[in-house]
Order: structure tokens, then C-alpha cells, then sequence
């Protein structure tokens, strides 16, 4: 029987990575874009979760899924946290994101006059010199939602580098953007009303991060959202910041 519910998972499951195997249990890692709000999905107390509850969990690259036969034709997901080696090997073998519209190392931008909803400003003239980090967001998009923790953190490490500057670049209105950051904190220094700034540079996916060099050339562009992504941006500061 035992095998038989290992099979009966794979079989019905065969798009998703294996990770492991326990008696009667396969883990497995399902594919994002397959999970909806109707994936019954419980912790290993068997409670069931709210889809924000297990989906958050999952999109931070610690957690998988273990599918197991509930029903003769229903499946439940049960959500685990990964060893610490298990979490090891998988930022390990992360592949890197998706590359947005613009050439890295070739591609530049040319600066532009940016005033935030905290009253920063920044004259093109003070681009000059400085590491600039953009991140293009709007409210409504989950993904842009999920990495502002490990933003955050970034803004953090390099809070006594007065030569890295964070903007995030959001296309809501500053009344909007000032209701989501009193229970949603984004450390970047933020500007509303961004289409007058996405547009022109032809941005169409979100989010989309952005690291500018000291001479202005683009080291590093990514669009959407991957389990600790923010390392990749955080590479790029690290190469670029004393050069």
C-alpha cells in the first residue's frame, strides 16, 4: 500500500521536483504558477492553512510540499521546512533570475530628477558617484509584496554607505503607497505615480529590480520574484560599490 501511494503521487504529480521521500509521503516542490487559493494545503499538525499562510511560506525557498492521498481521489499538501541542508543546497542550486528588458554591462540610464513620498529628492547631478538601486513595483502585485523583507534587509547592510541609494519606483498614488507601508514597512525610499518613469523606459513586468553603477551602466536588471532573489542584488552592489 505504501508504495502504491508513492506512485499514485508521482504519477499524478510528475511535473513537479522530488525532494524526498519518507514511507508513505513523497515531497514534493510544486511549481508555483500550479497552485491556487483551492489547493488544500495543512501544516504537519494537519490544520489547515490559509492560502496566504502556506503560499508566503513556500515563495521563501525553506518549505515544500508533500502530497498524500486524503481521499480515493483527493490529494492533501502537507507543508514542511526543509532541513538546514536540504535549505543549503537549494539557494546553493538556485538558478539565477530572469534577465528584464535592458542589456547588463551594456546597456545605461540616464539620470533623472526622482522625489519620494518621504520628501527625498535626487537631482540627476547627484547620481554621480553613487550606486542606485531601483526596484519597480505597484501594490497589487504579490511578488513585488514578497520580496520587501529581503529588501529591506539590503537597505539595512548598507545603511552607513551614503554612496548606495534604494528607490523603489511604484506606479500607485502617495495615498495609497503611504496606507500599504504602515502594516507593510518598505525601507527604499519611495515615488509615487511611477508610469511617468516606467513608461518612458519601456518597463511592462513587475517587479523589476535595477542596479546602476557609479558611470550610470546597468550591472544588473531582473524581473519577477524568486526565493531570496535579493542576494543576486546584493552581489552587484558588493562588485560595484568601491569601483
Amino acid at each position: 500500500m505504501k508504495t502504491y501511494i508513492i506512485l499514485f503521487v508521482f504519477a499524478a504529480l510528475c511535473h513537479f521536483t522530488c525532494i524526498a521521500q519518507n514511507g508513505s509521503t513523497t515531497v514534493v516542490r510544486r511549481s508555483i504558477a500550479s497552485l491556487d487559493k483551492q489547493t488544500l494545503v495543512v501544516d504537519s499538525a494537519d490544520k489547515p492553512l490559509t492560502y496566504d499562510e502556506w503560499y508566503n511560506k513556500l515563495m521563501t525557498g525553506e518549505y515544500t510540499l508533500a502530497g498524500r492521498q486524503a481521499h480515493e481521489k483527493d490529494t492533501v499538501f502537507v507543508l514542511k521546512r526543509l532541513s538546514e541542508q536540504q535549505i543549503a543546497i537549494s539557494m546553493a542550486n538556485m538558478p539565477p533570475p530572469t534577465t528584464g528588458p535592458f542589456k547588463n554591462d551594456e546597456q545605461s540610464v540616464e539620470p533623472f530628477y526622482l522625489s519620494g513620498i518621504d520628501k527625498f529628492k535626487l537631482k540627476s547631478k547627484d547620481w554621480a558617484g553613487k550606486i542606485v538601486v531601483l526596484n519597480f513595483w505597484f501594490i497589487n502585485c504579490p511578488p513585488c509584496r514578497q520580496e520587501i523583507p529581503e529588501l529591506n534587509k539590503l537597505v539595512t547592510k548598507y545603511a552607513d554607505n551614503q554612496n548606495i541609494i534604494f528607490i523603489g519606483i511604484c506606479l500607485d498614488s502617495k495615498s495609497d503607497i503611504e496606507k500599504f507601508i504602515k502594516e507593510t514597512p518598505f525601507a527604499y525610499h519611495l515615488v509615487a505615480d511611477g508610469r511617468y518613469f516606467t513608461d518612458p523606459l519601456g518597463i511592462r513586468q513587475y517587479p523589476l529590480n535595477m542596479v546602476v553603477d557609479k558611470q550610470g551602466i546597468i550591472r544588473l536588471n531582473t524581473v519577477g520574484y524568486g526565493p531570496h532573489w535579493a542576494k543576486f542584488i546584493d552581489a552587484a552592489i558588493d562588485k560595484y560599490k568601491d569601483l
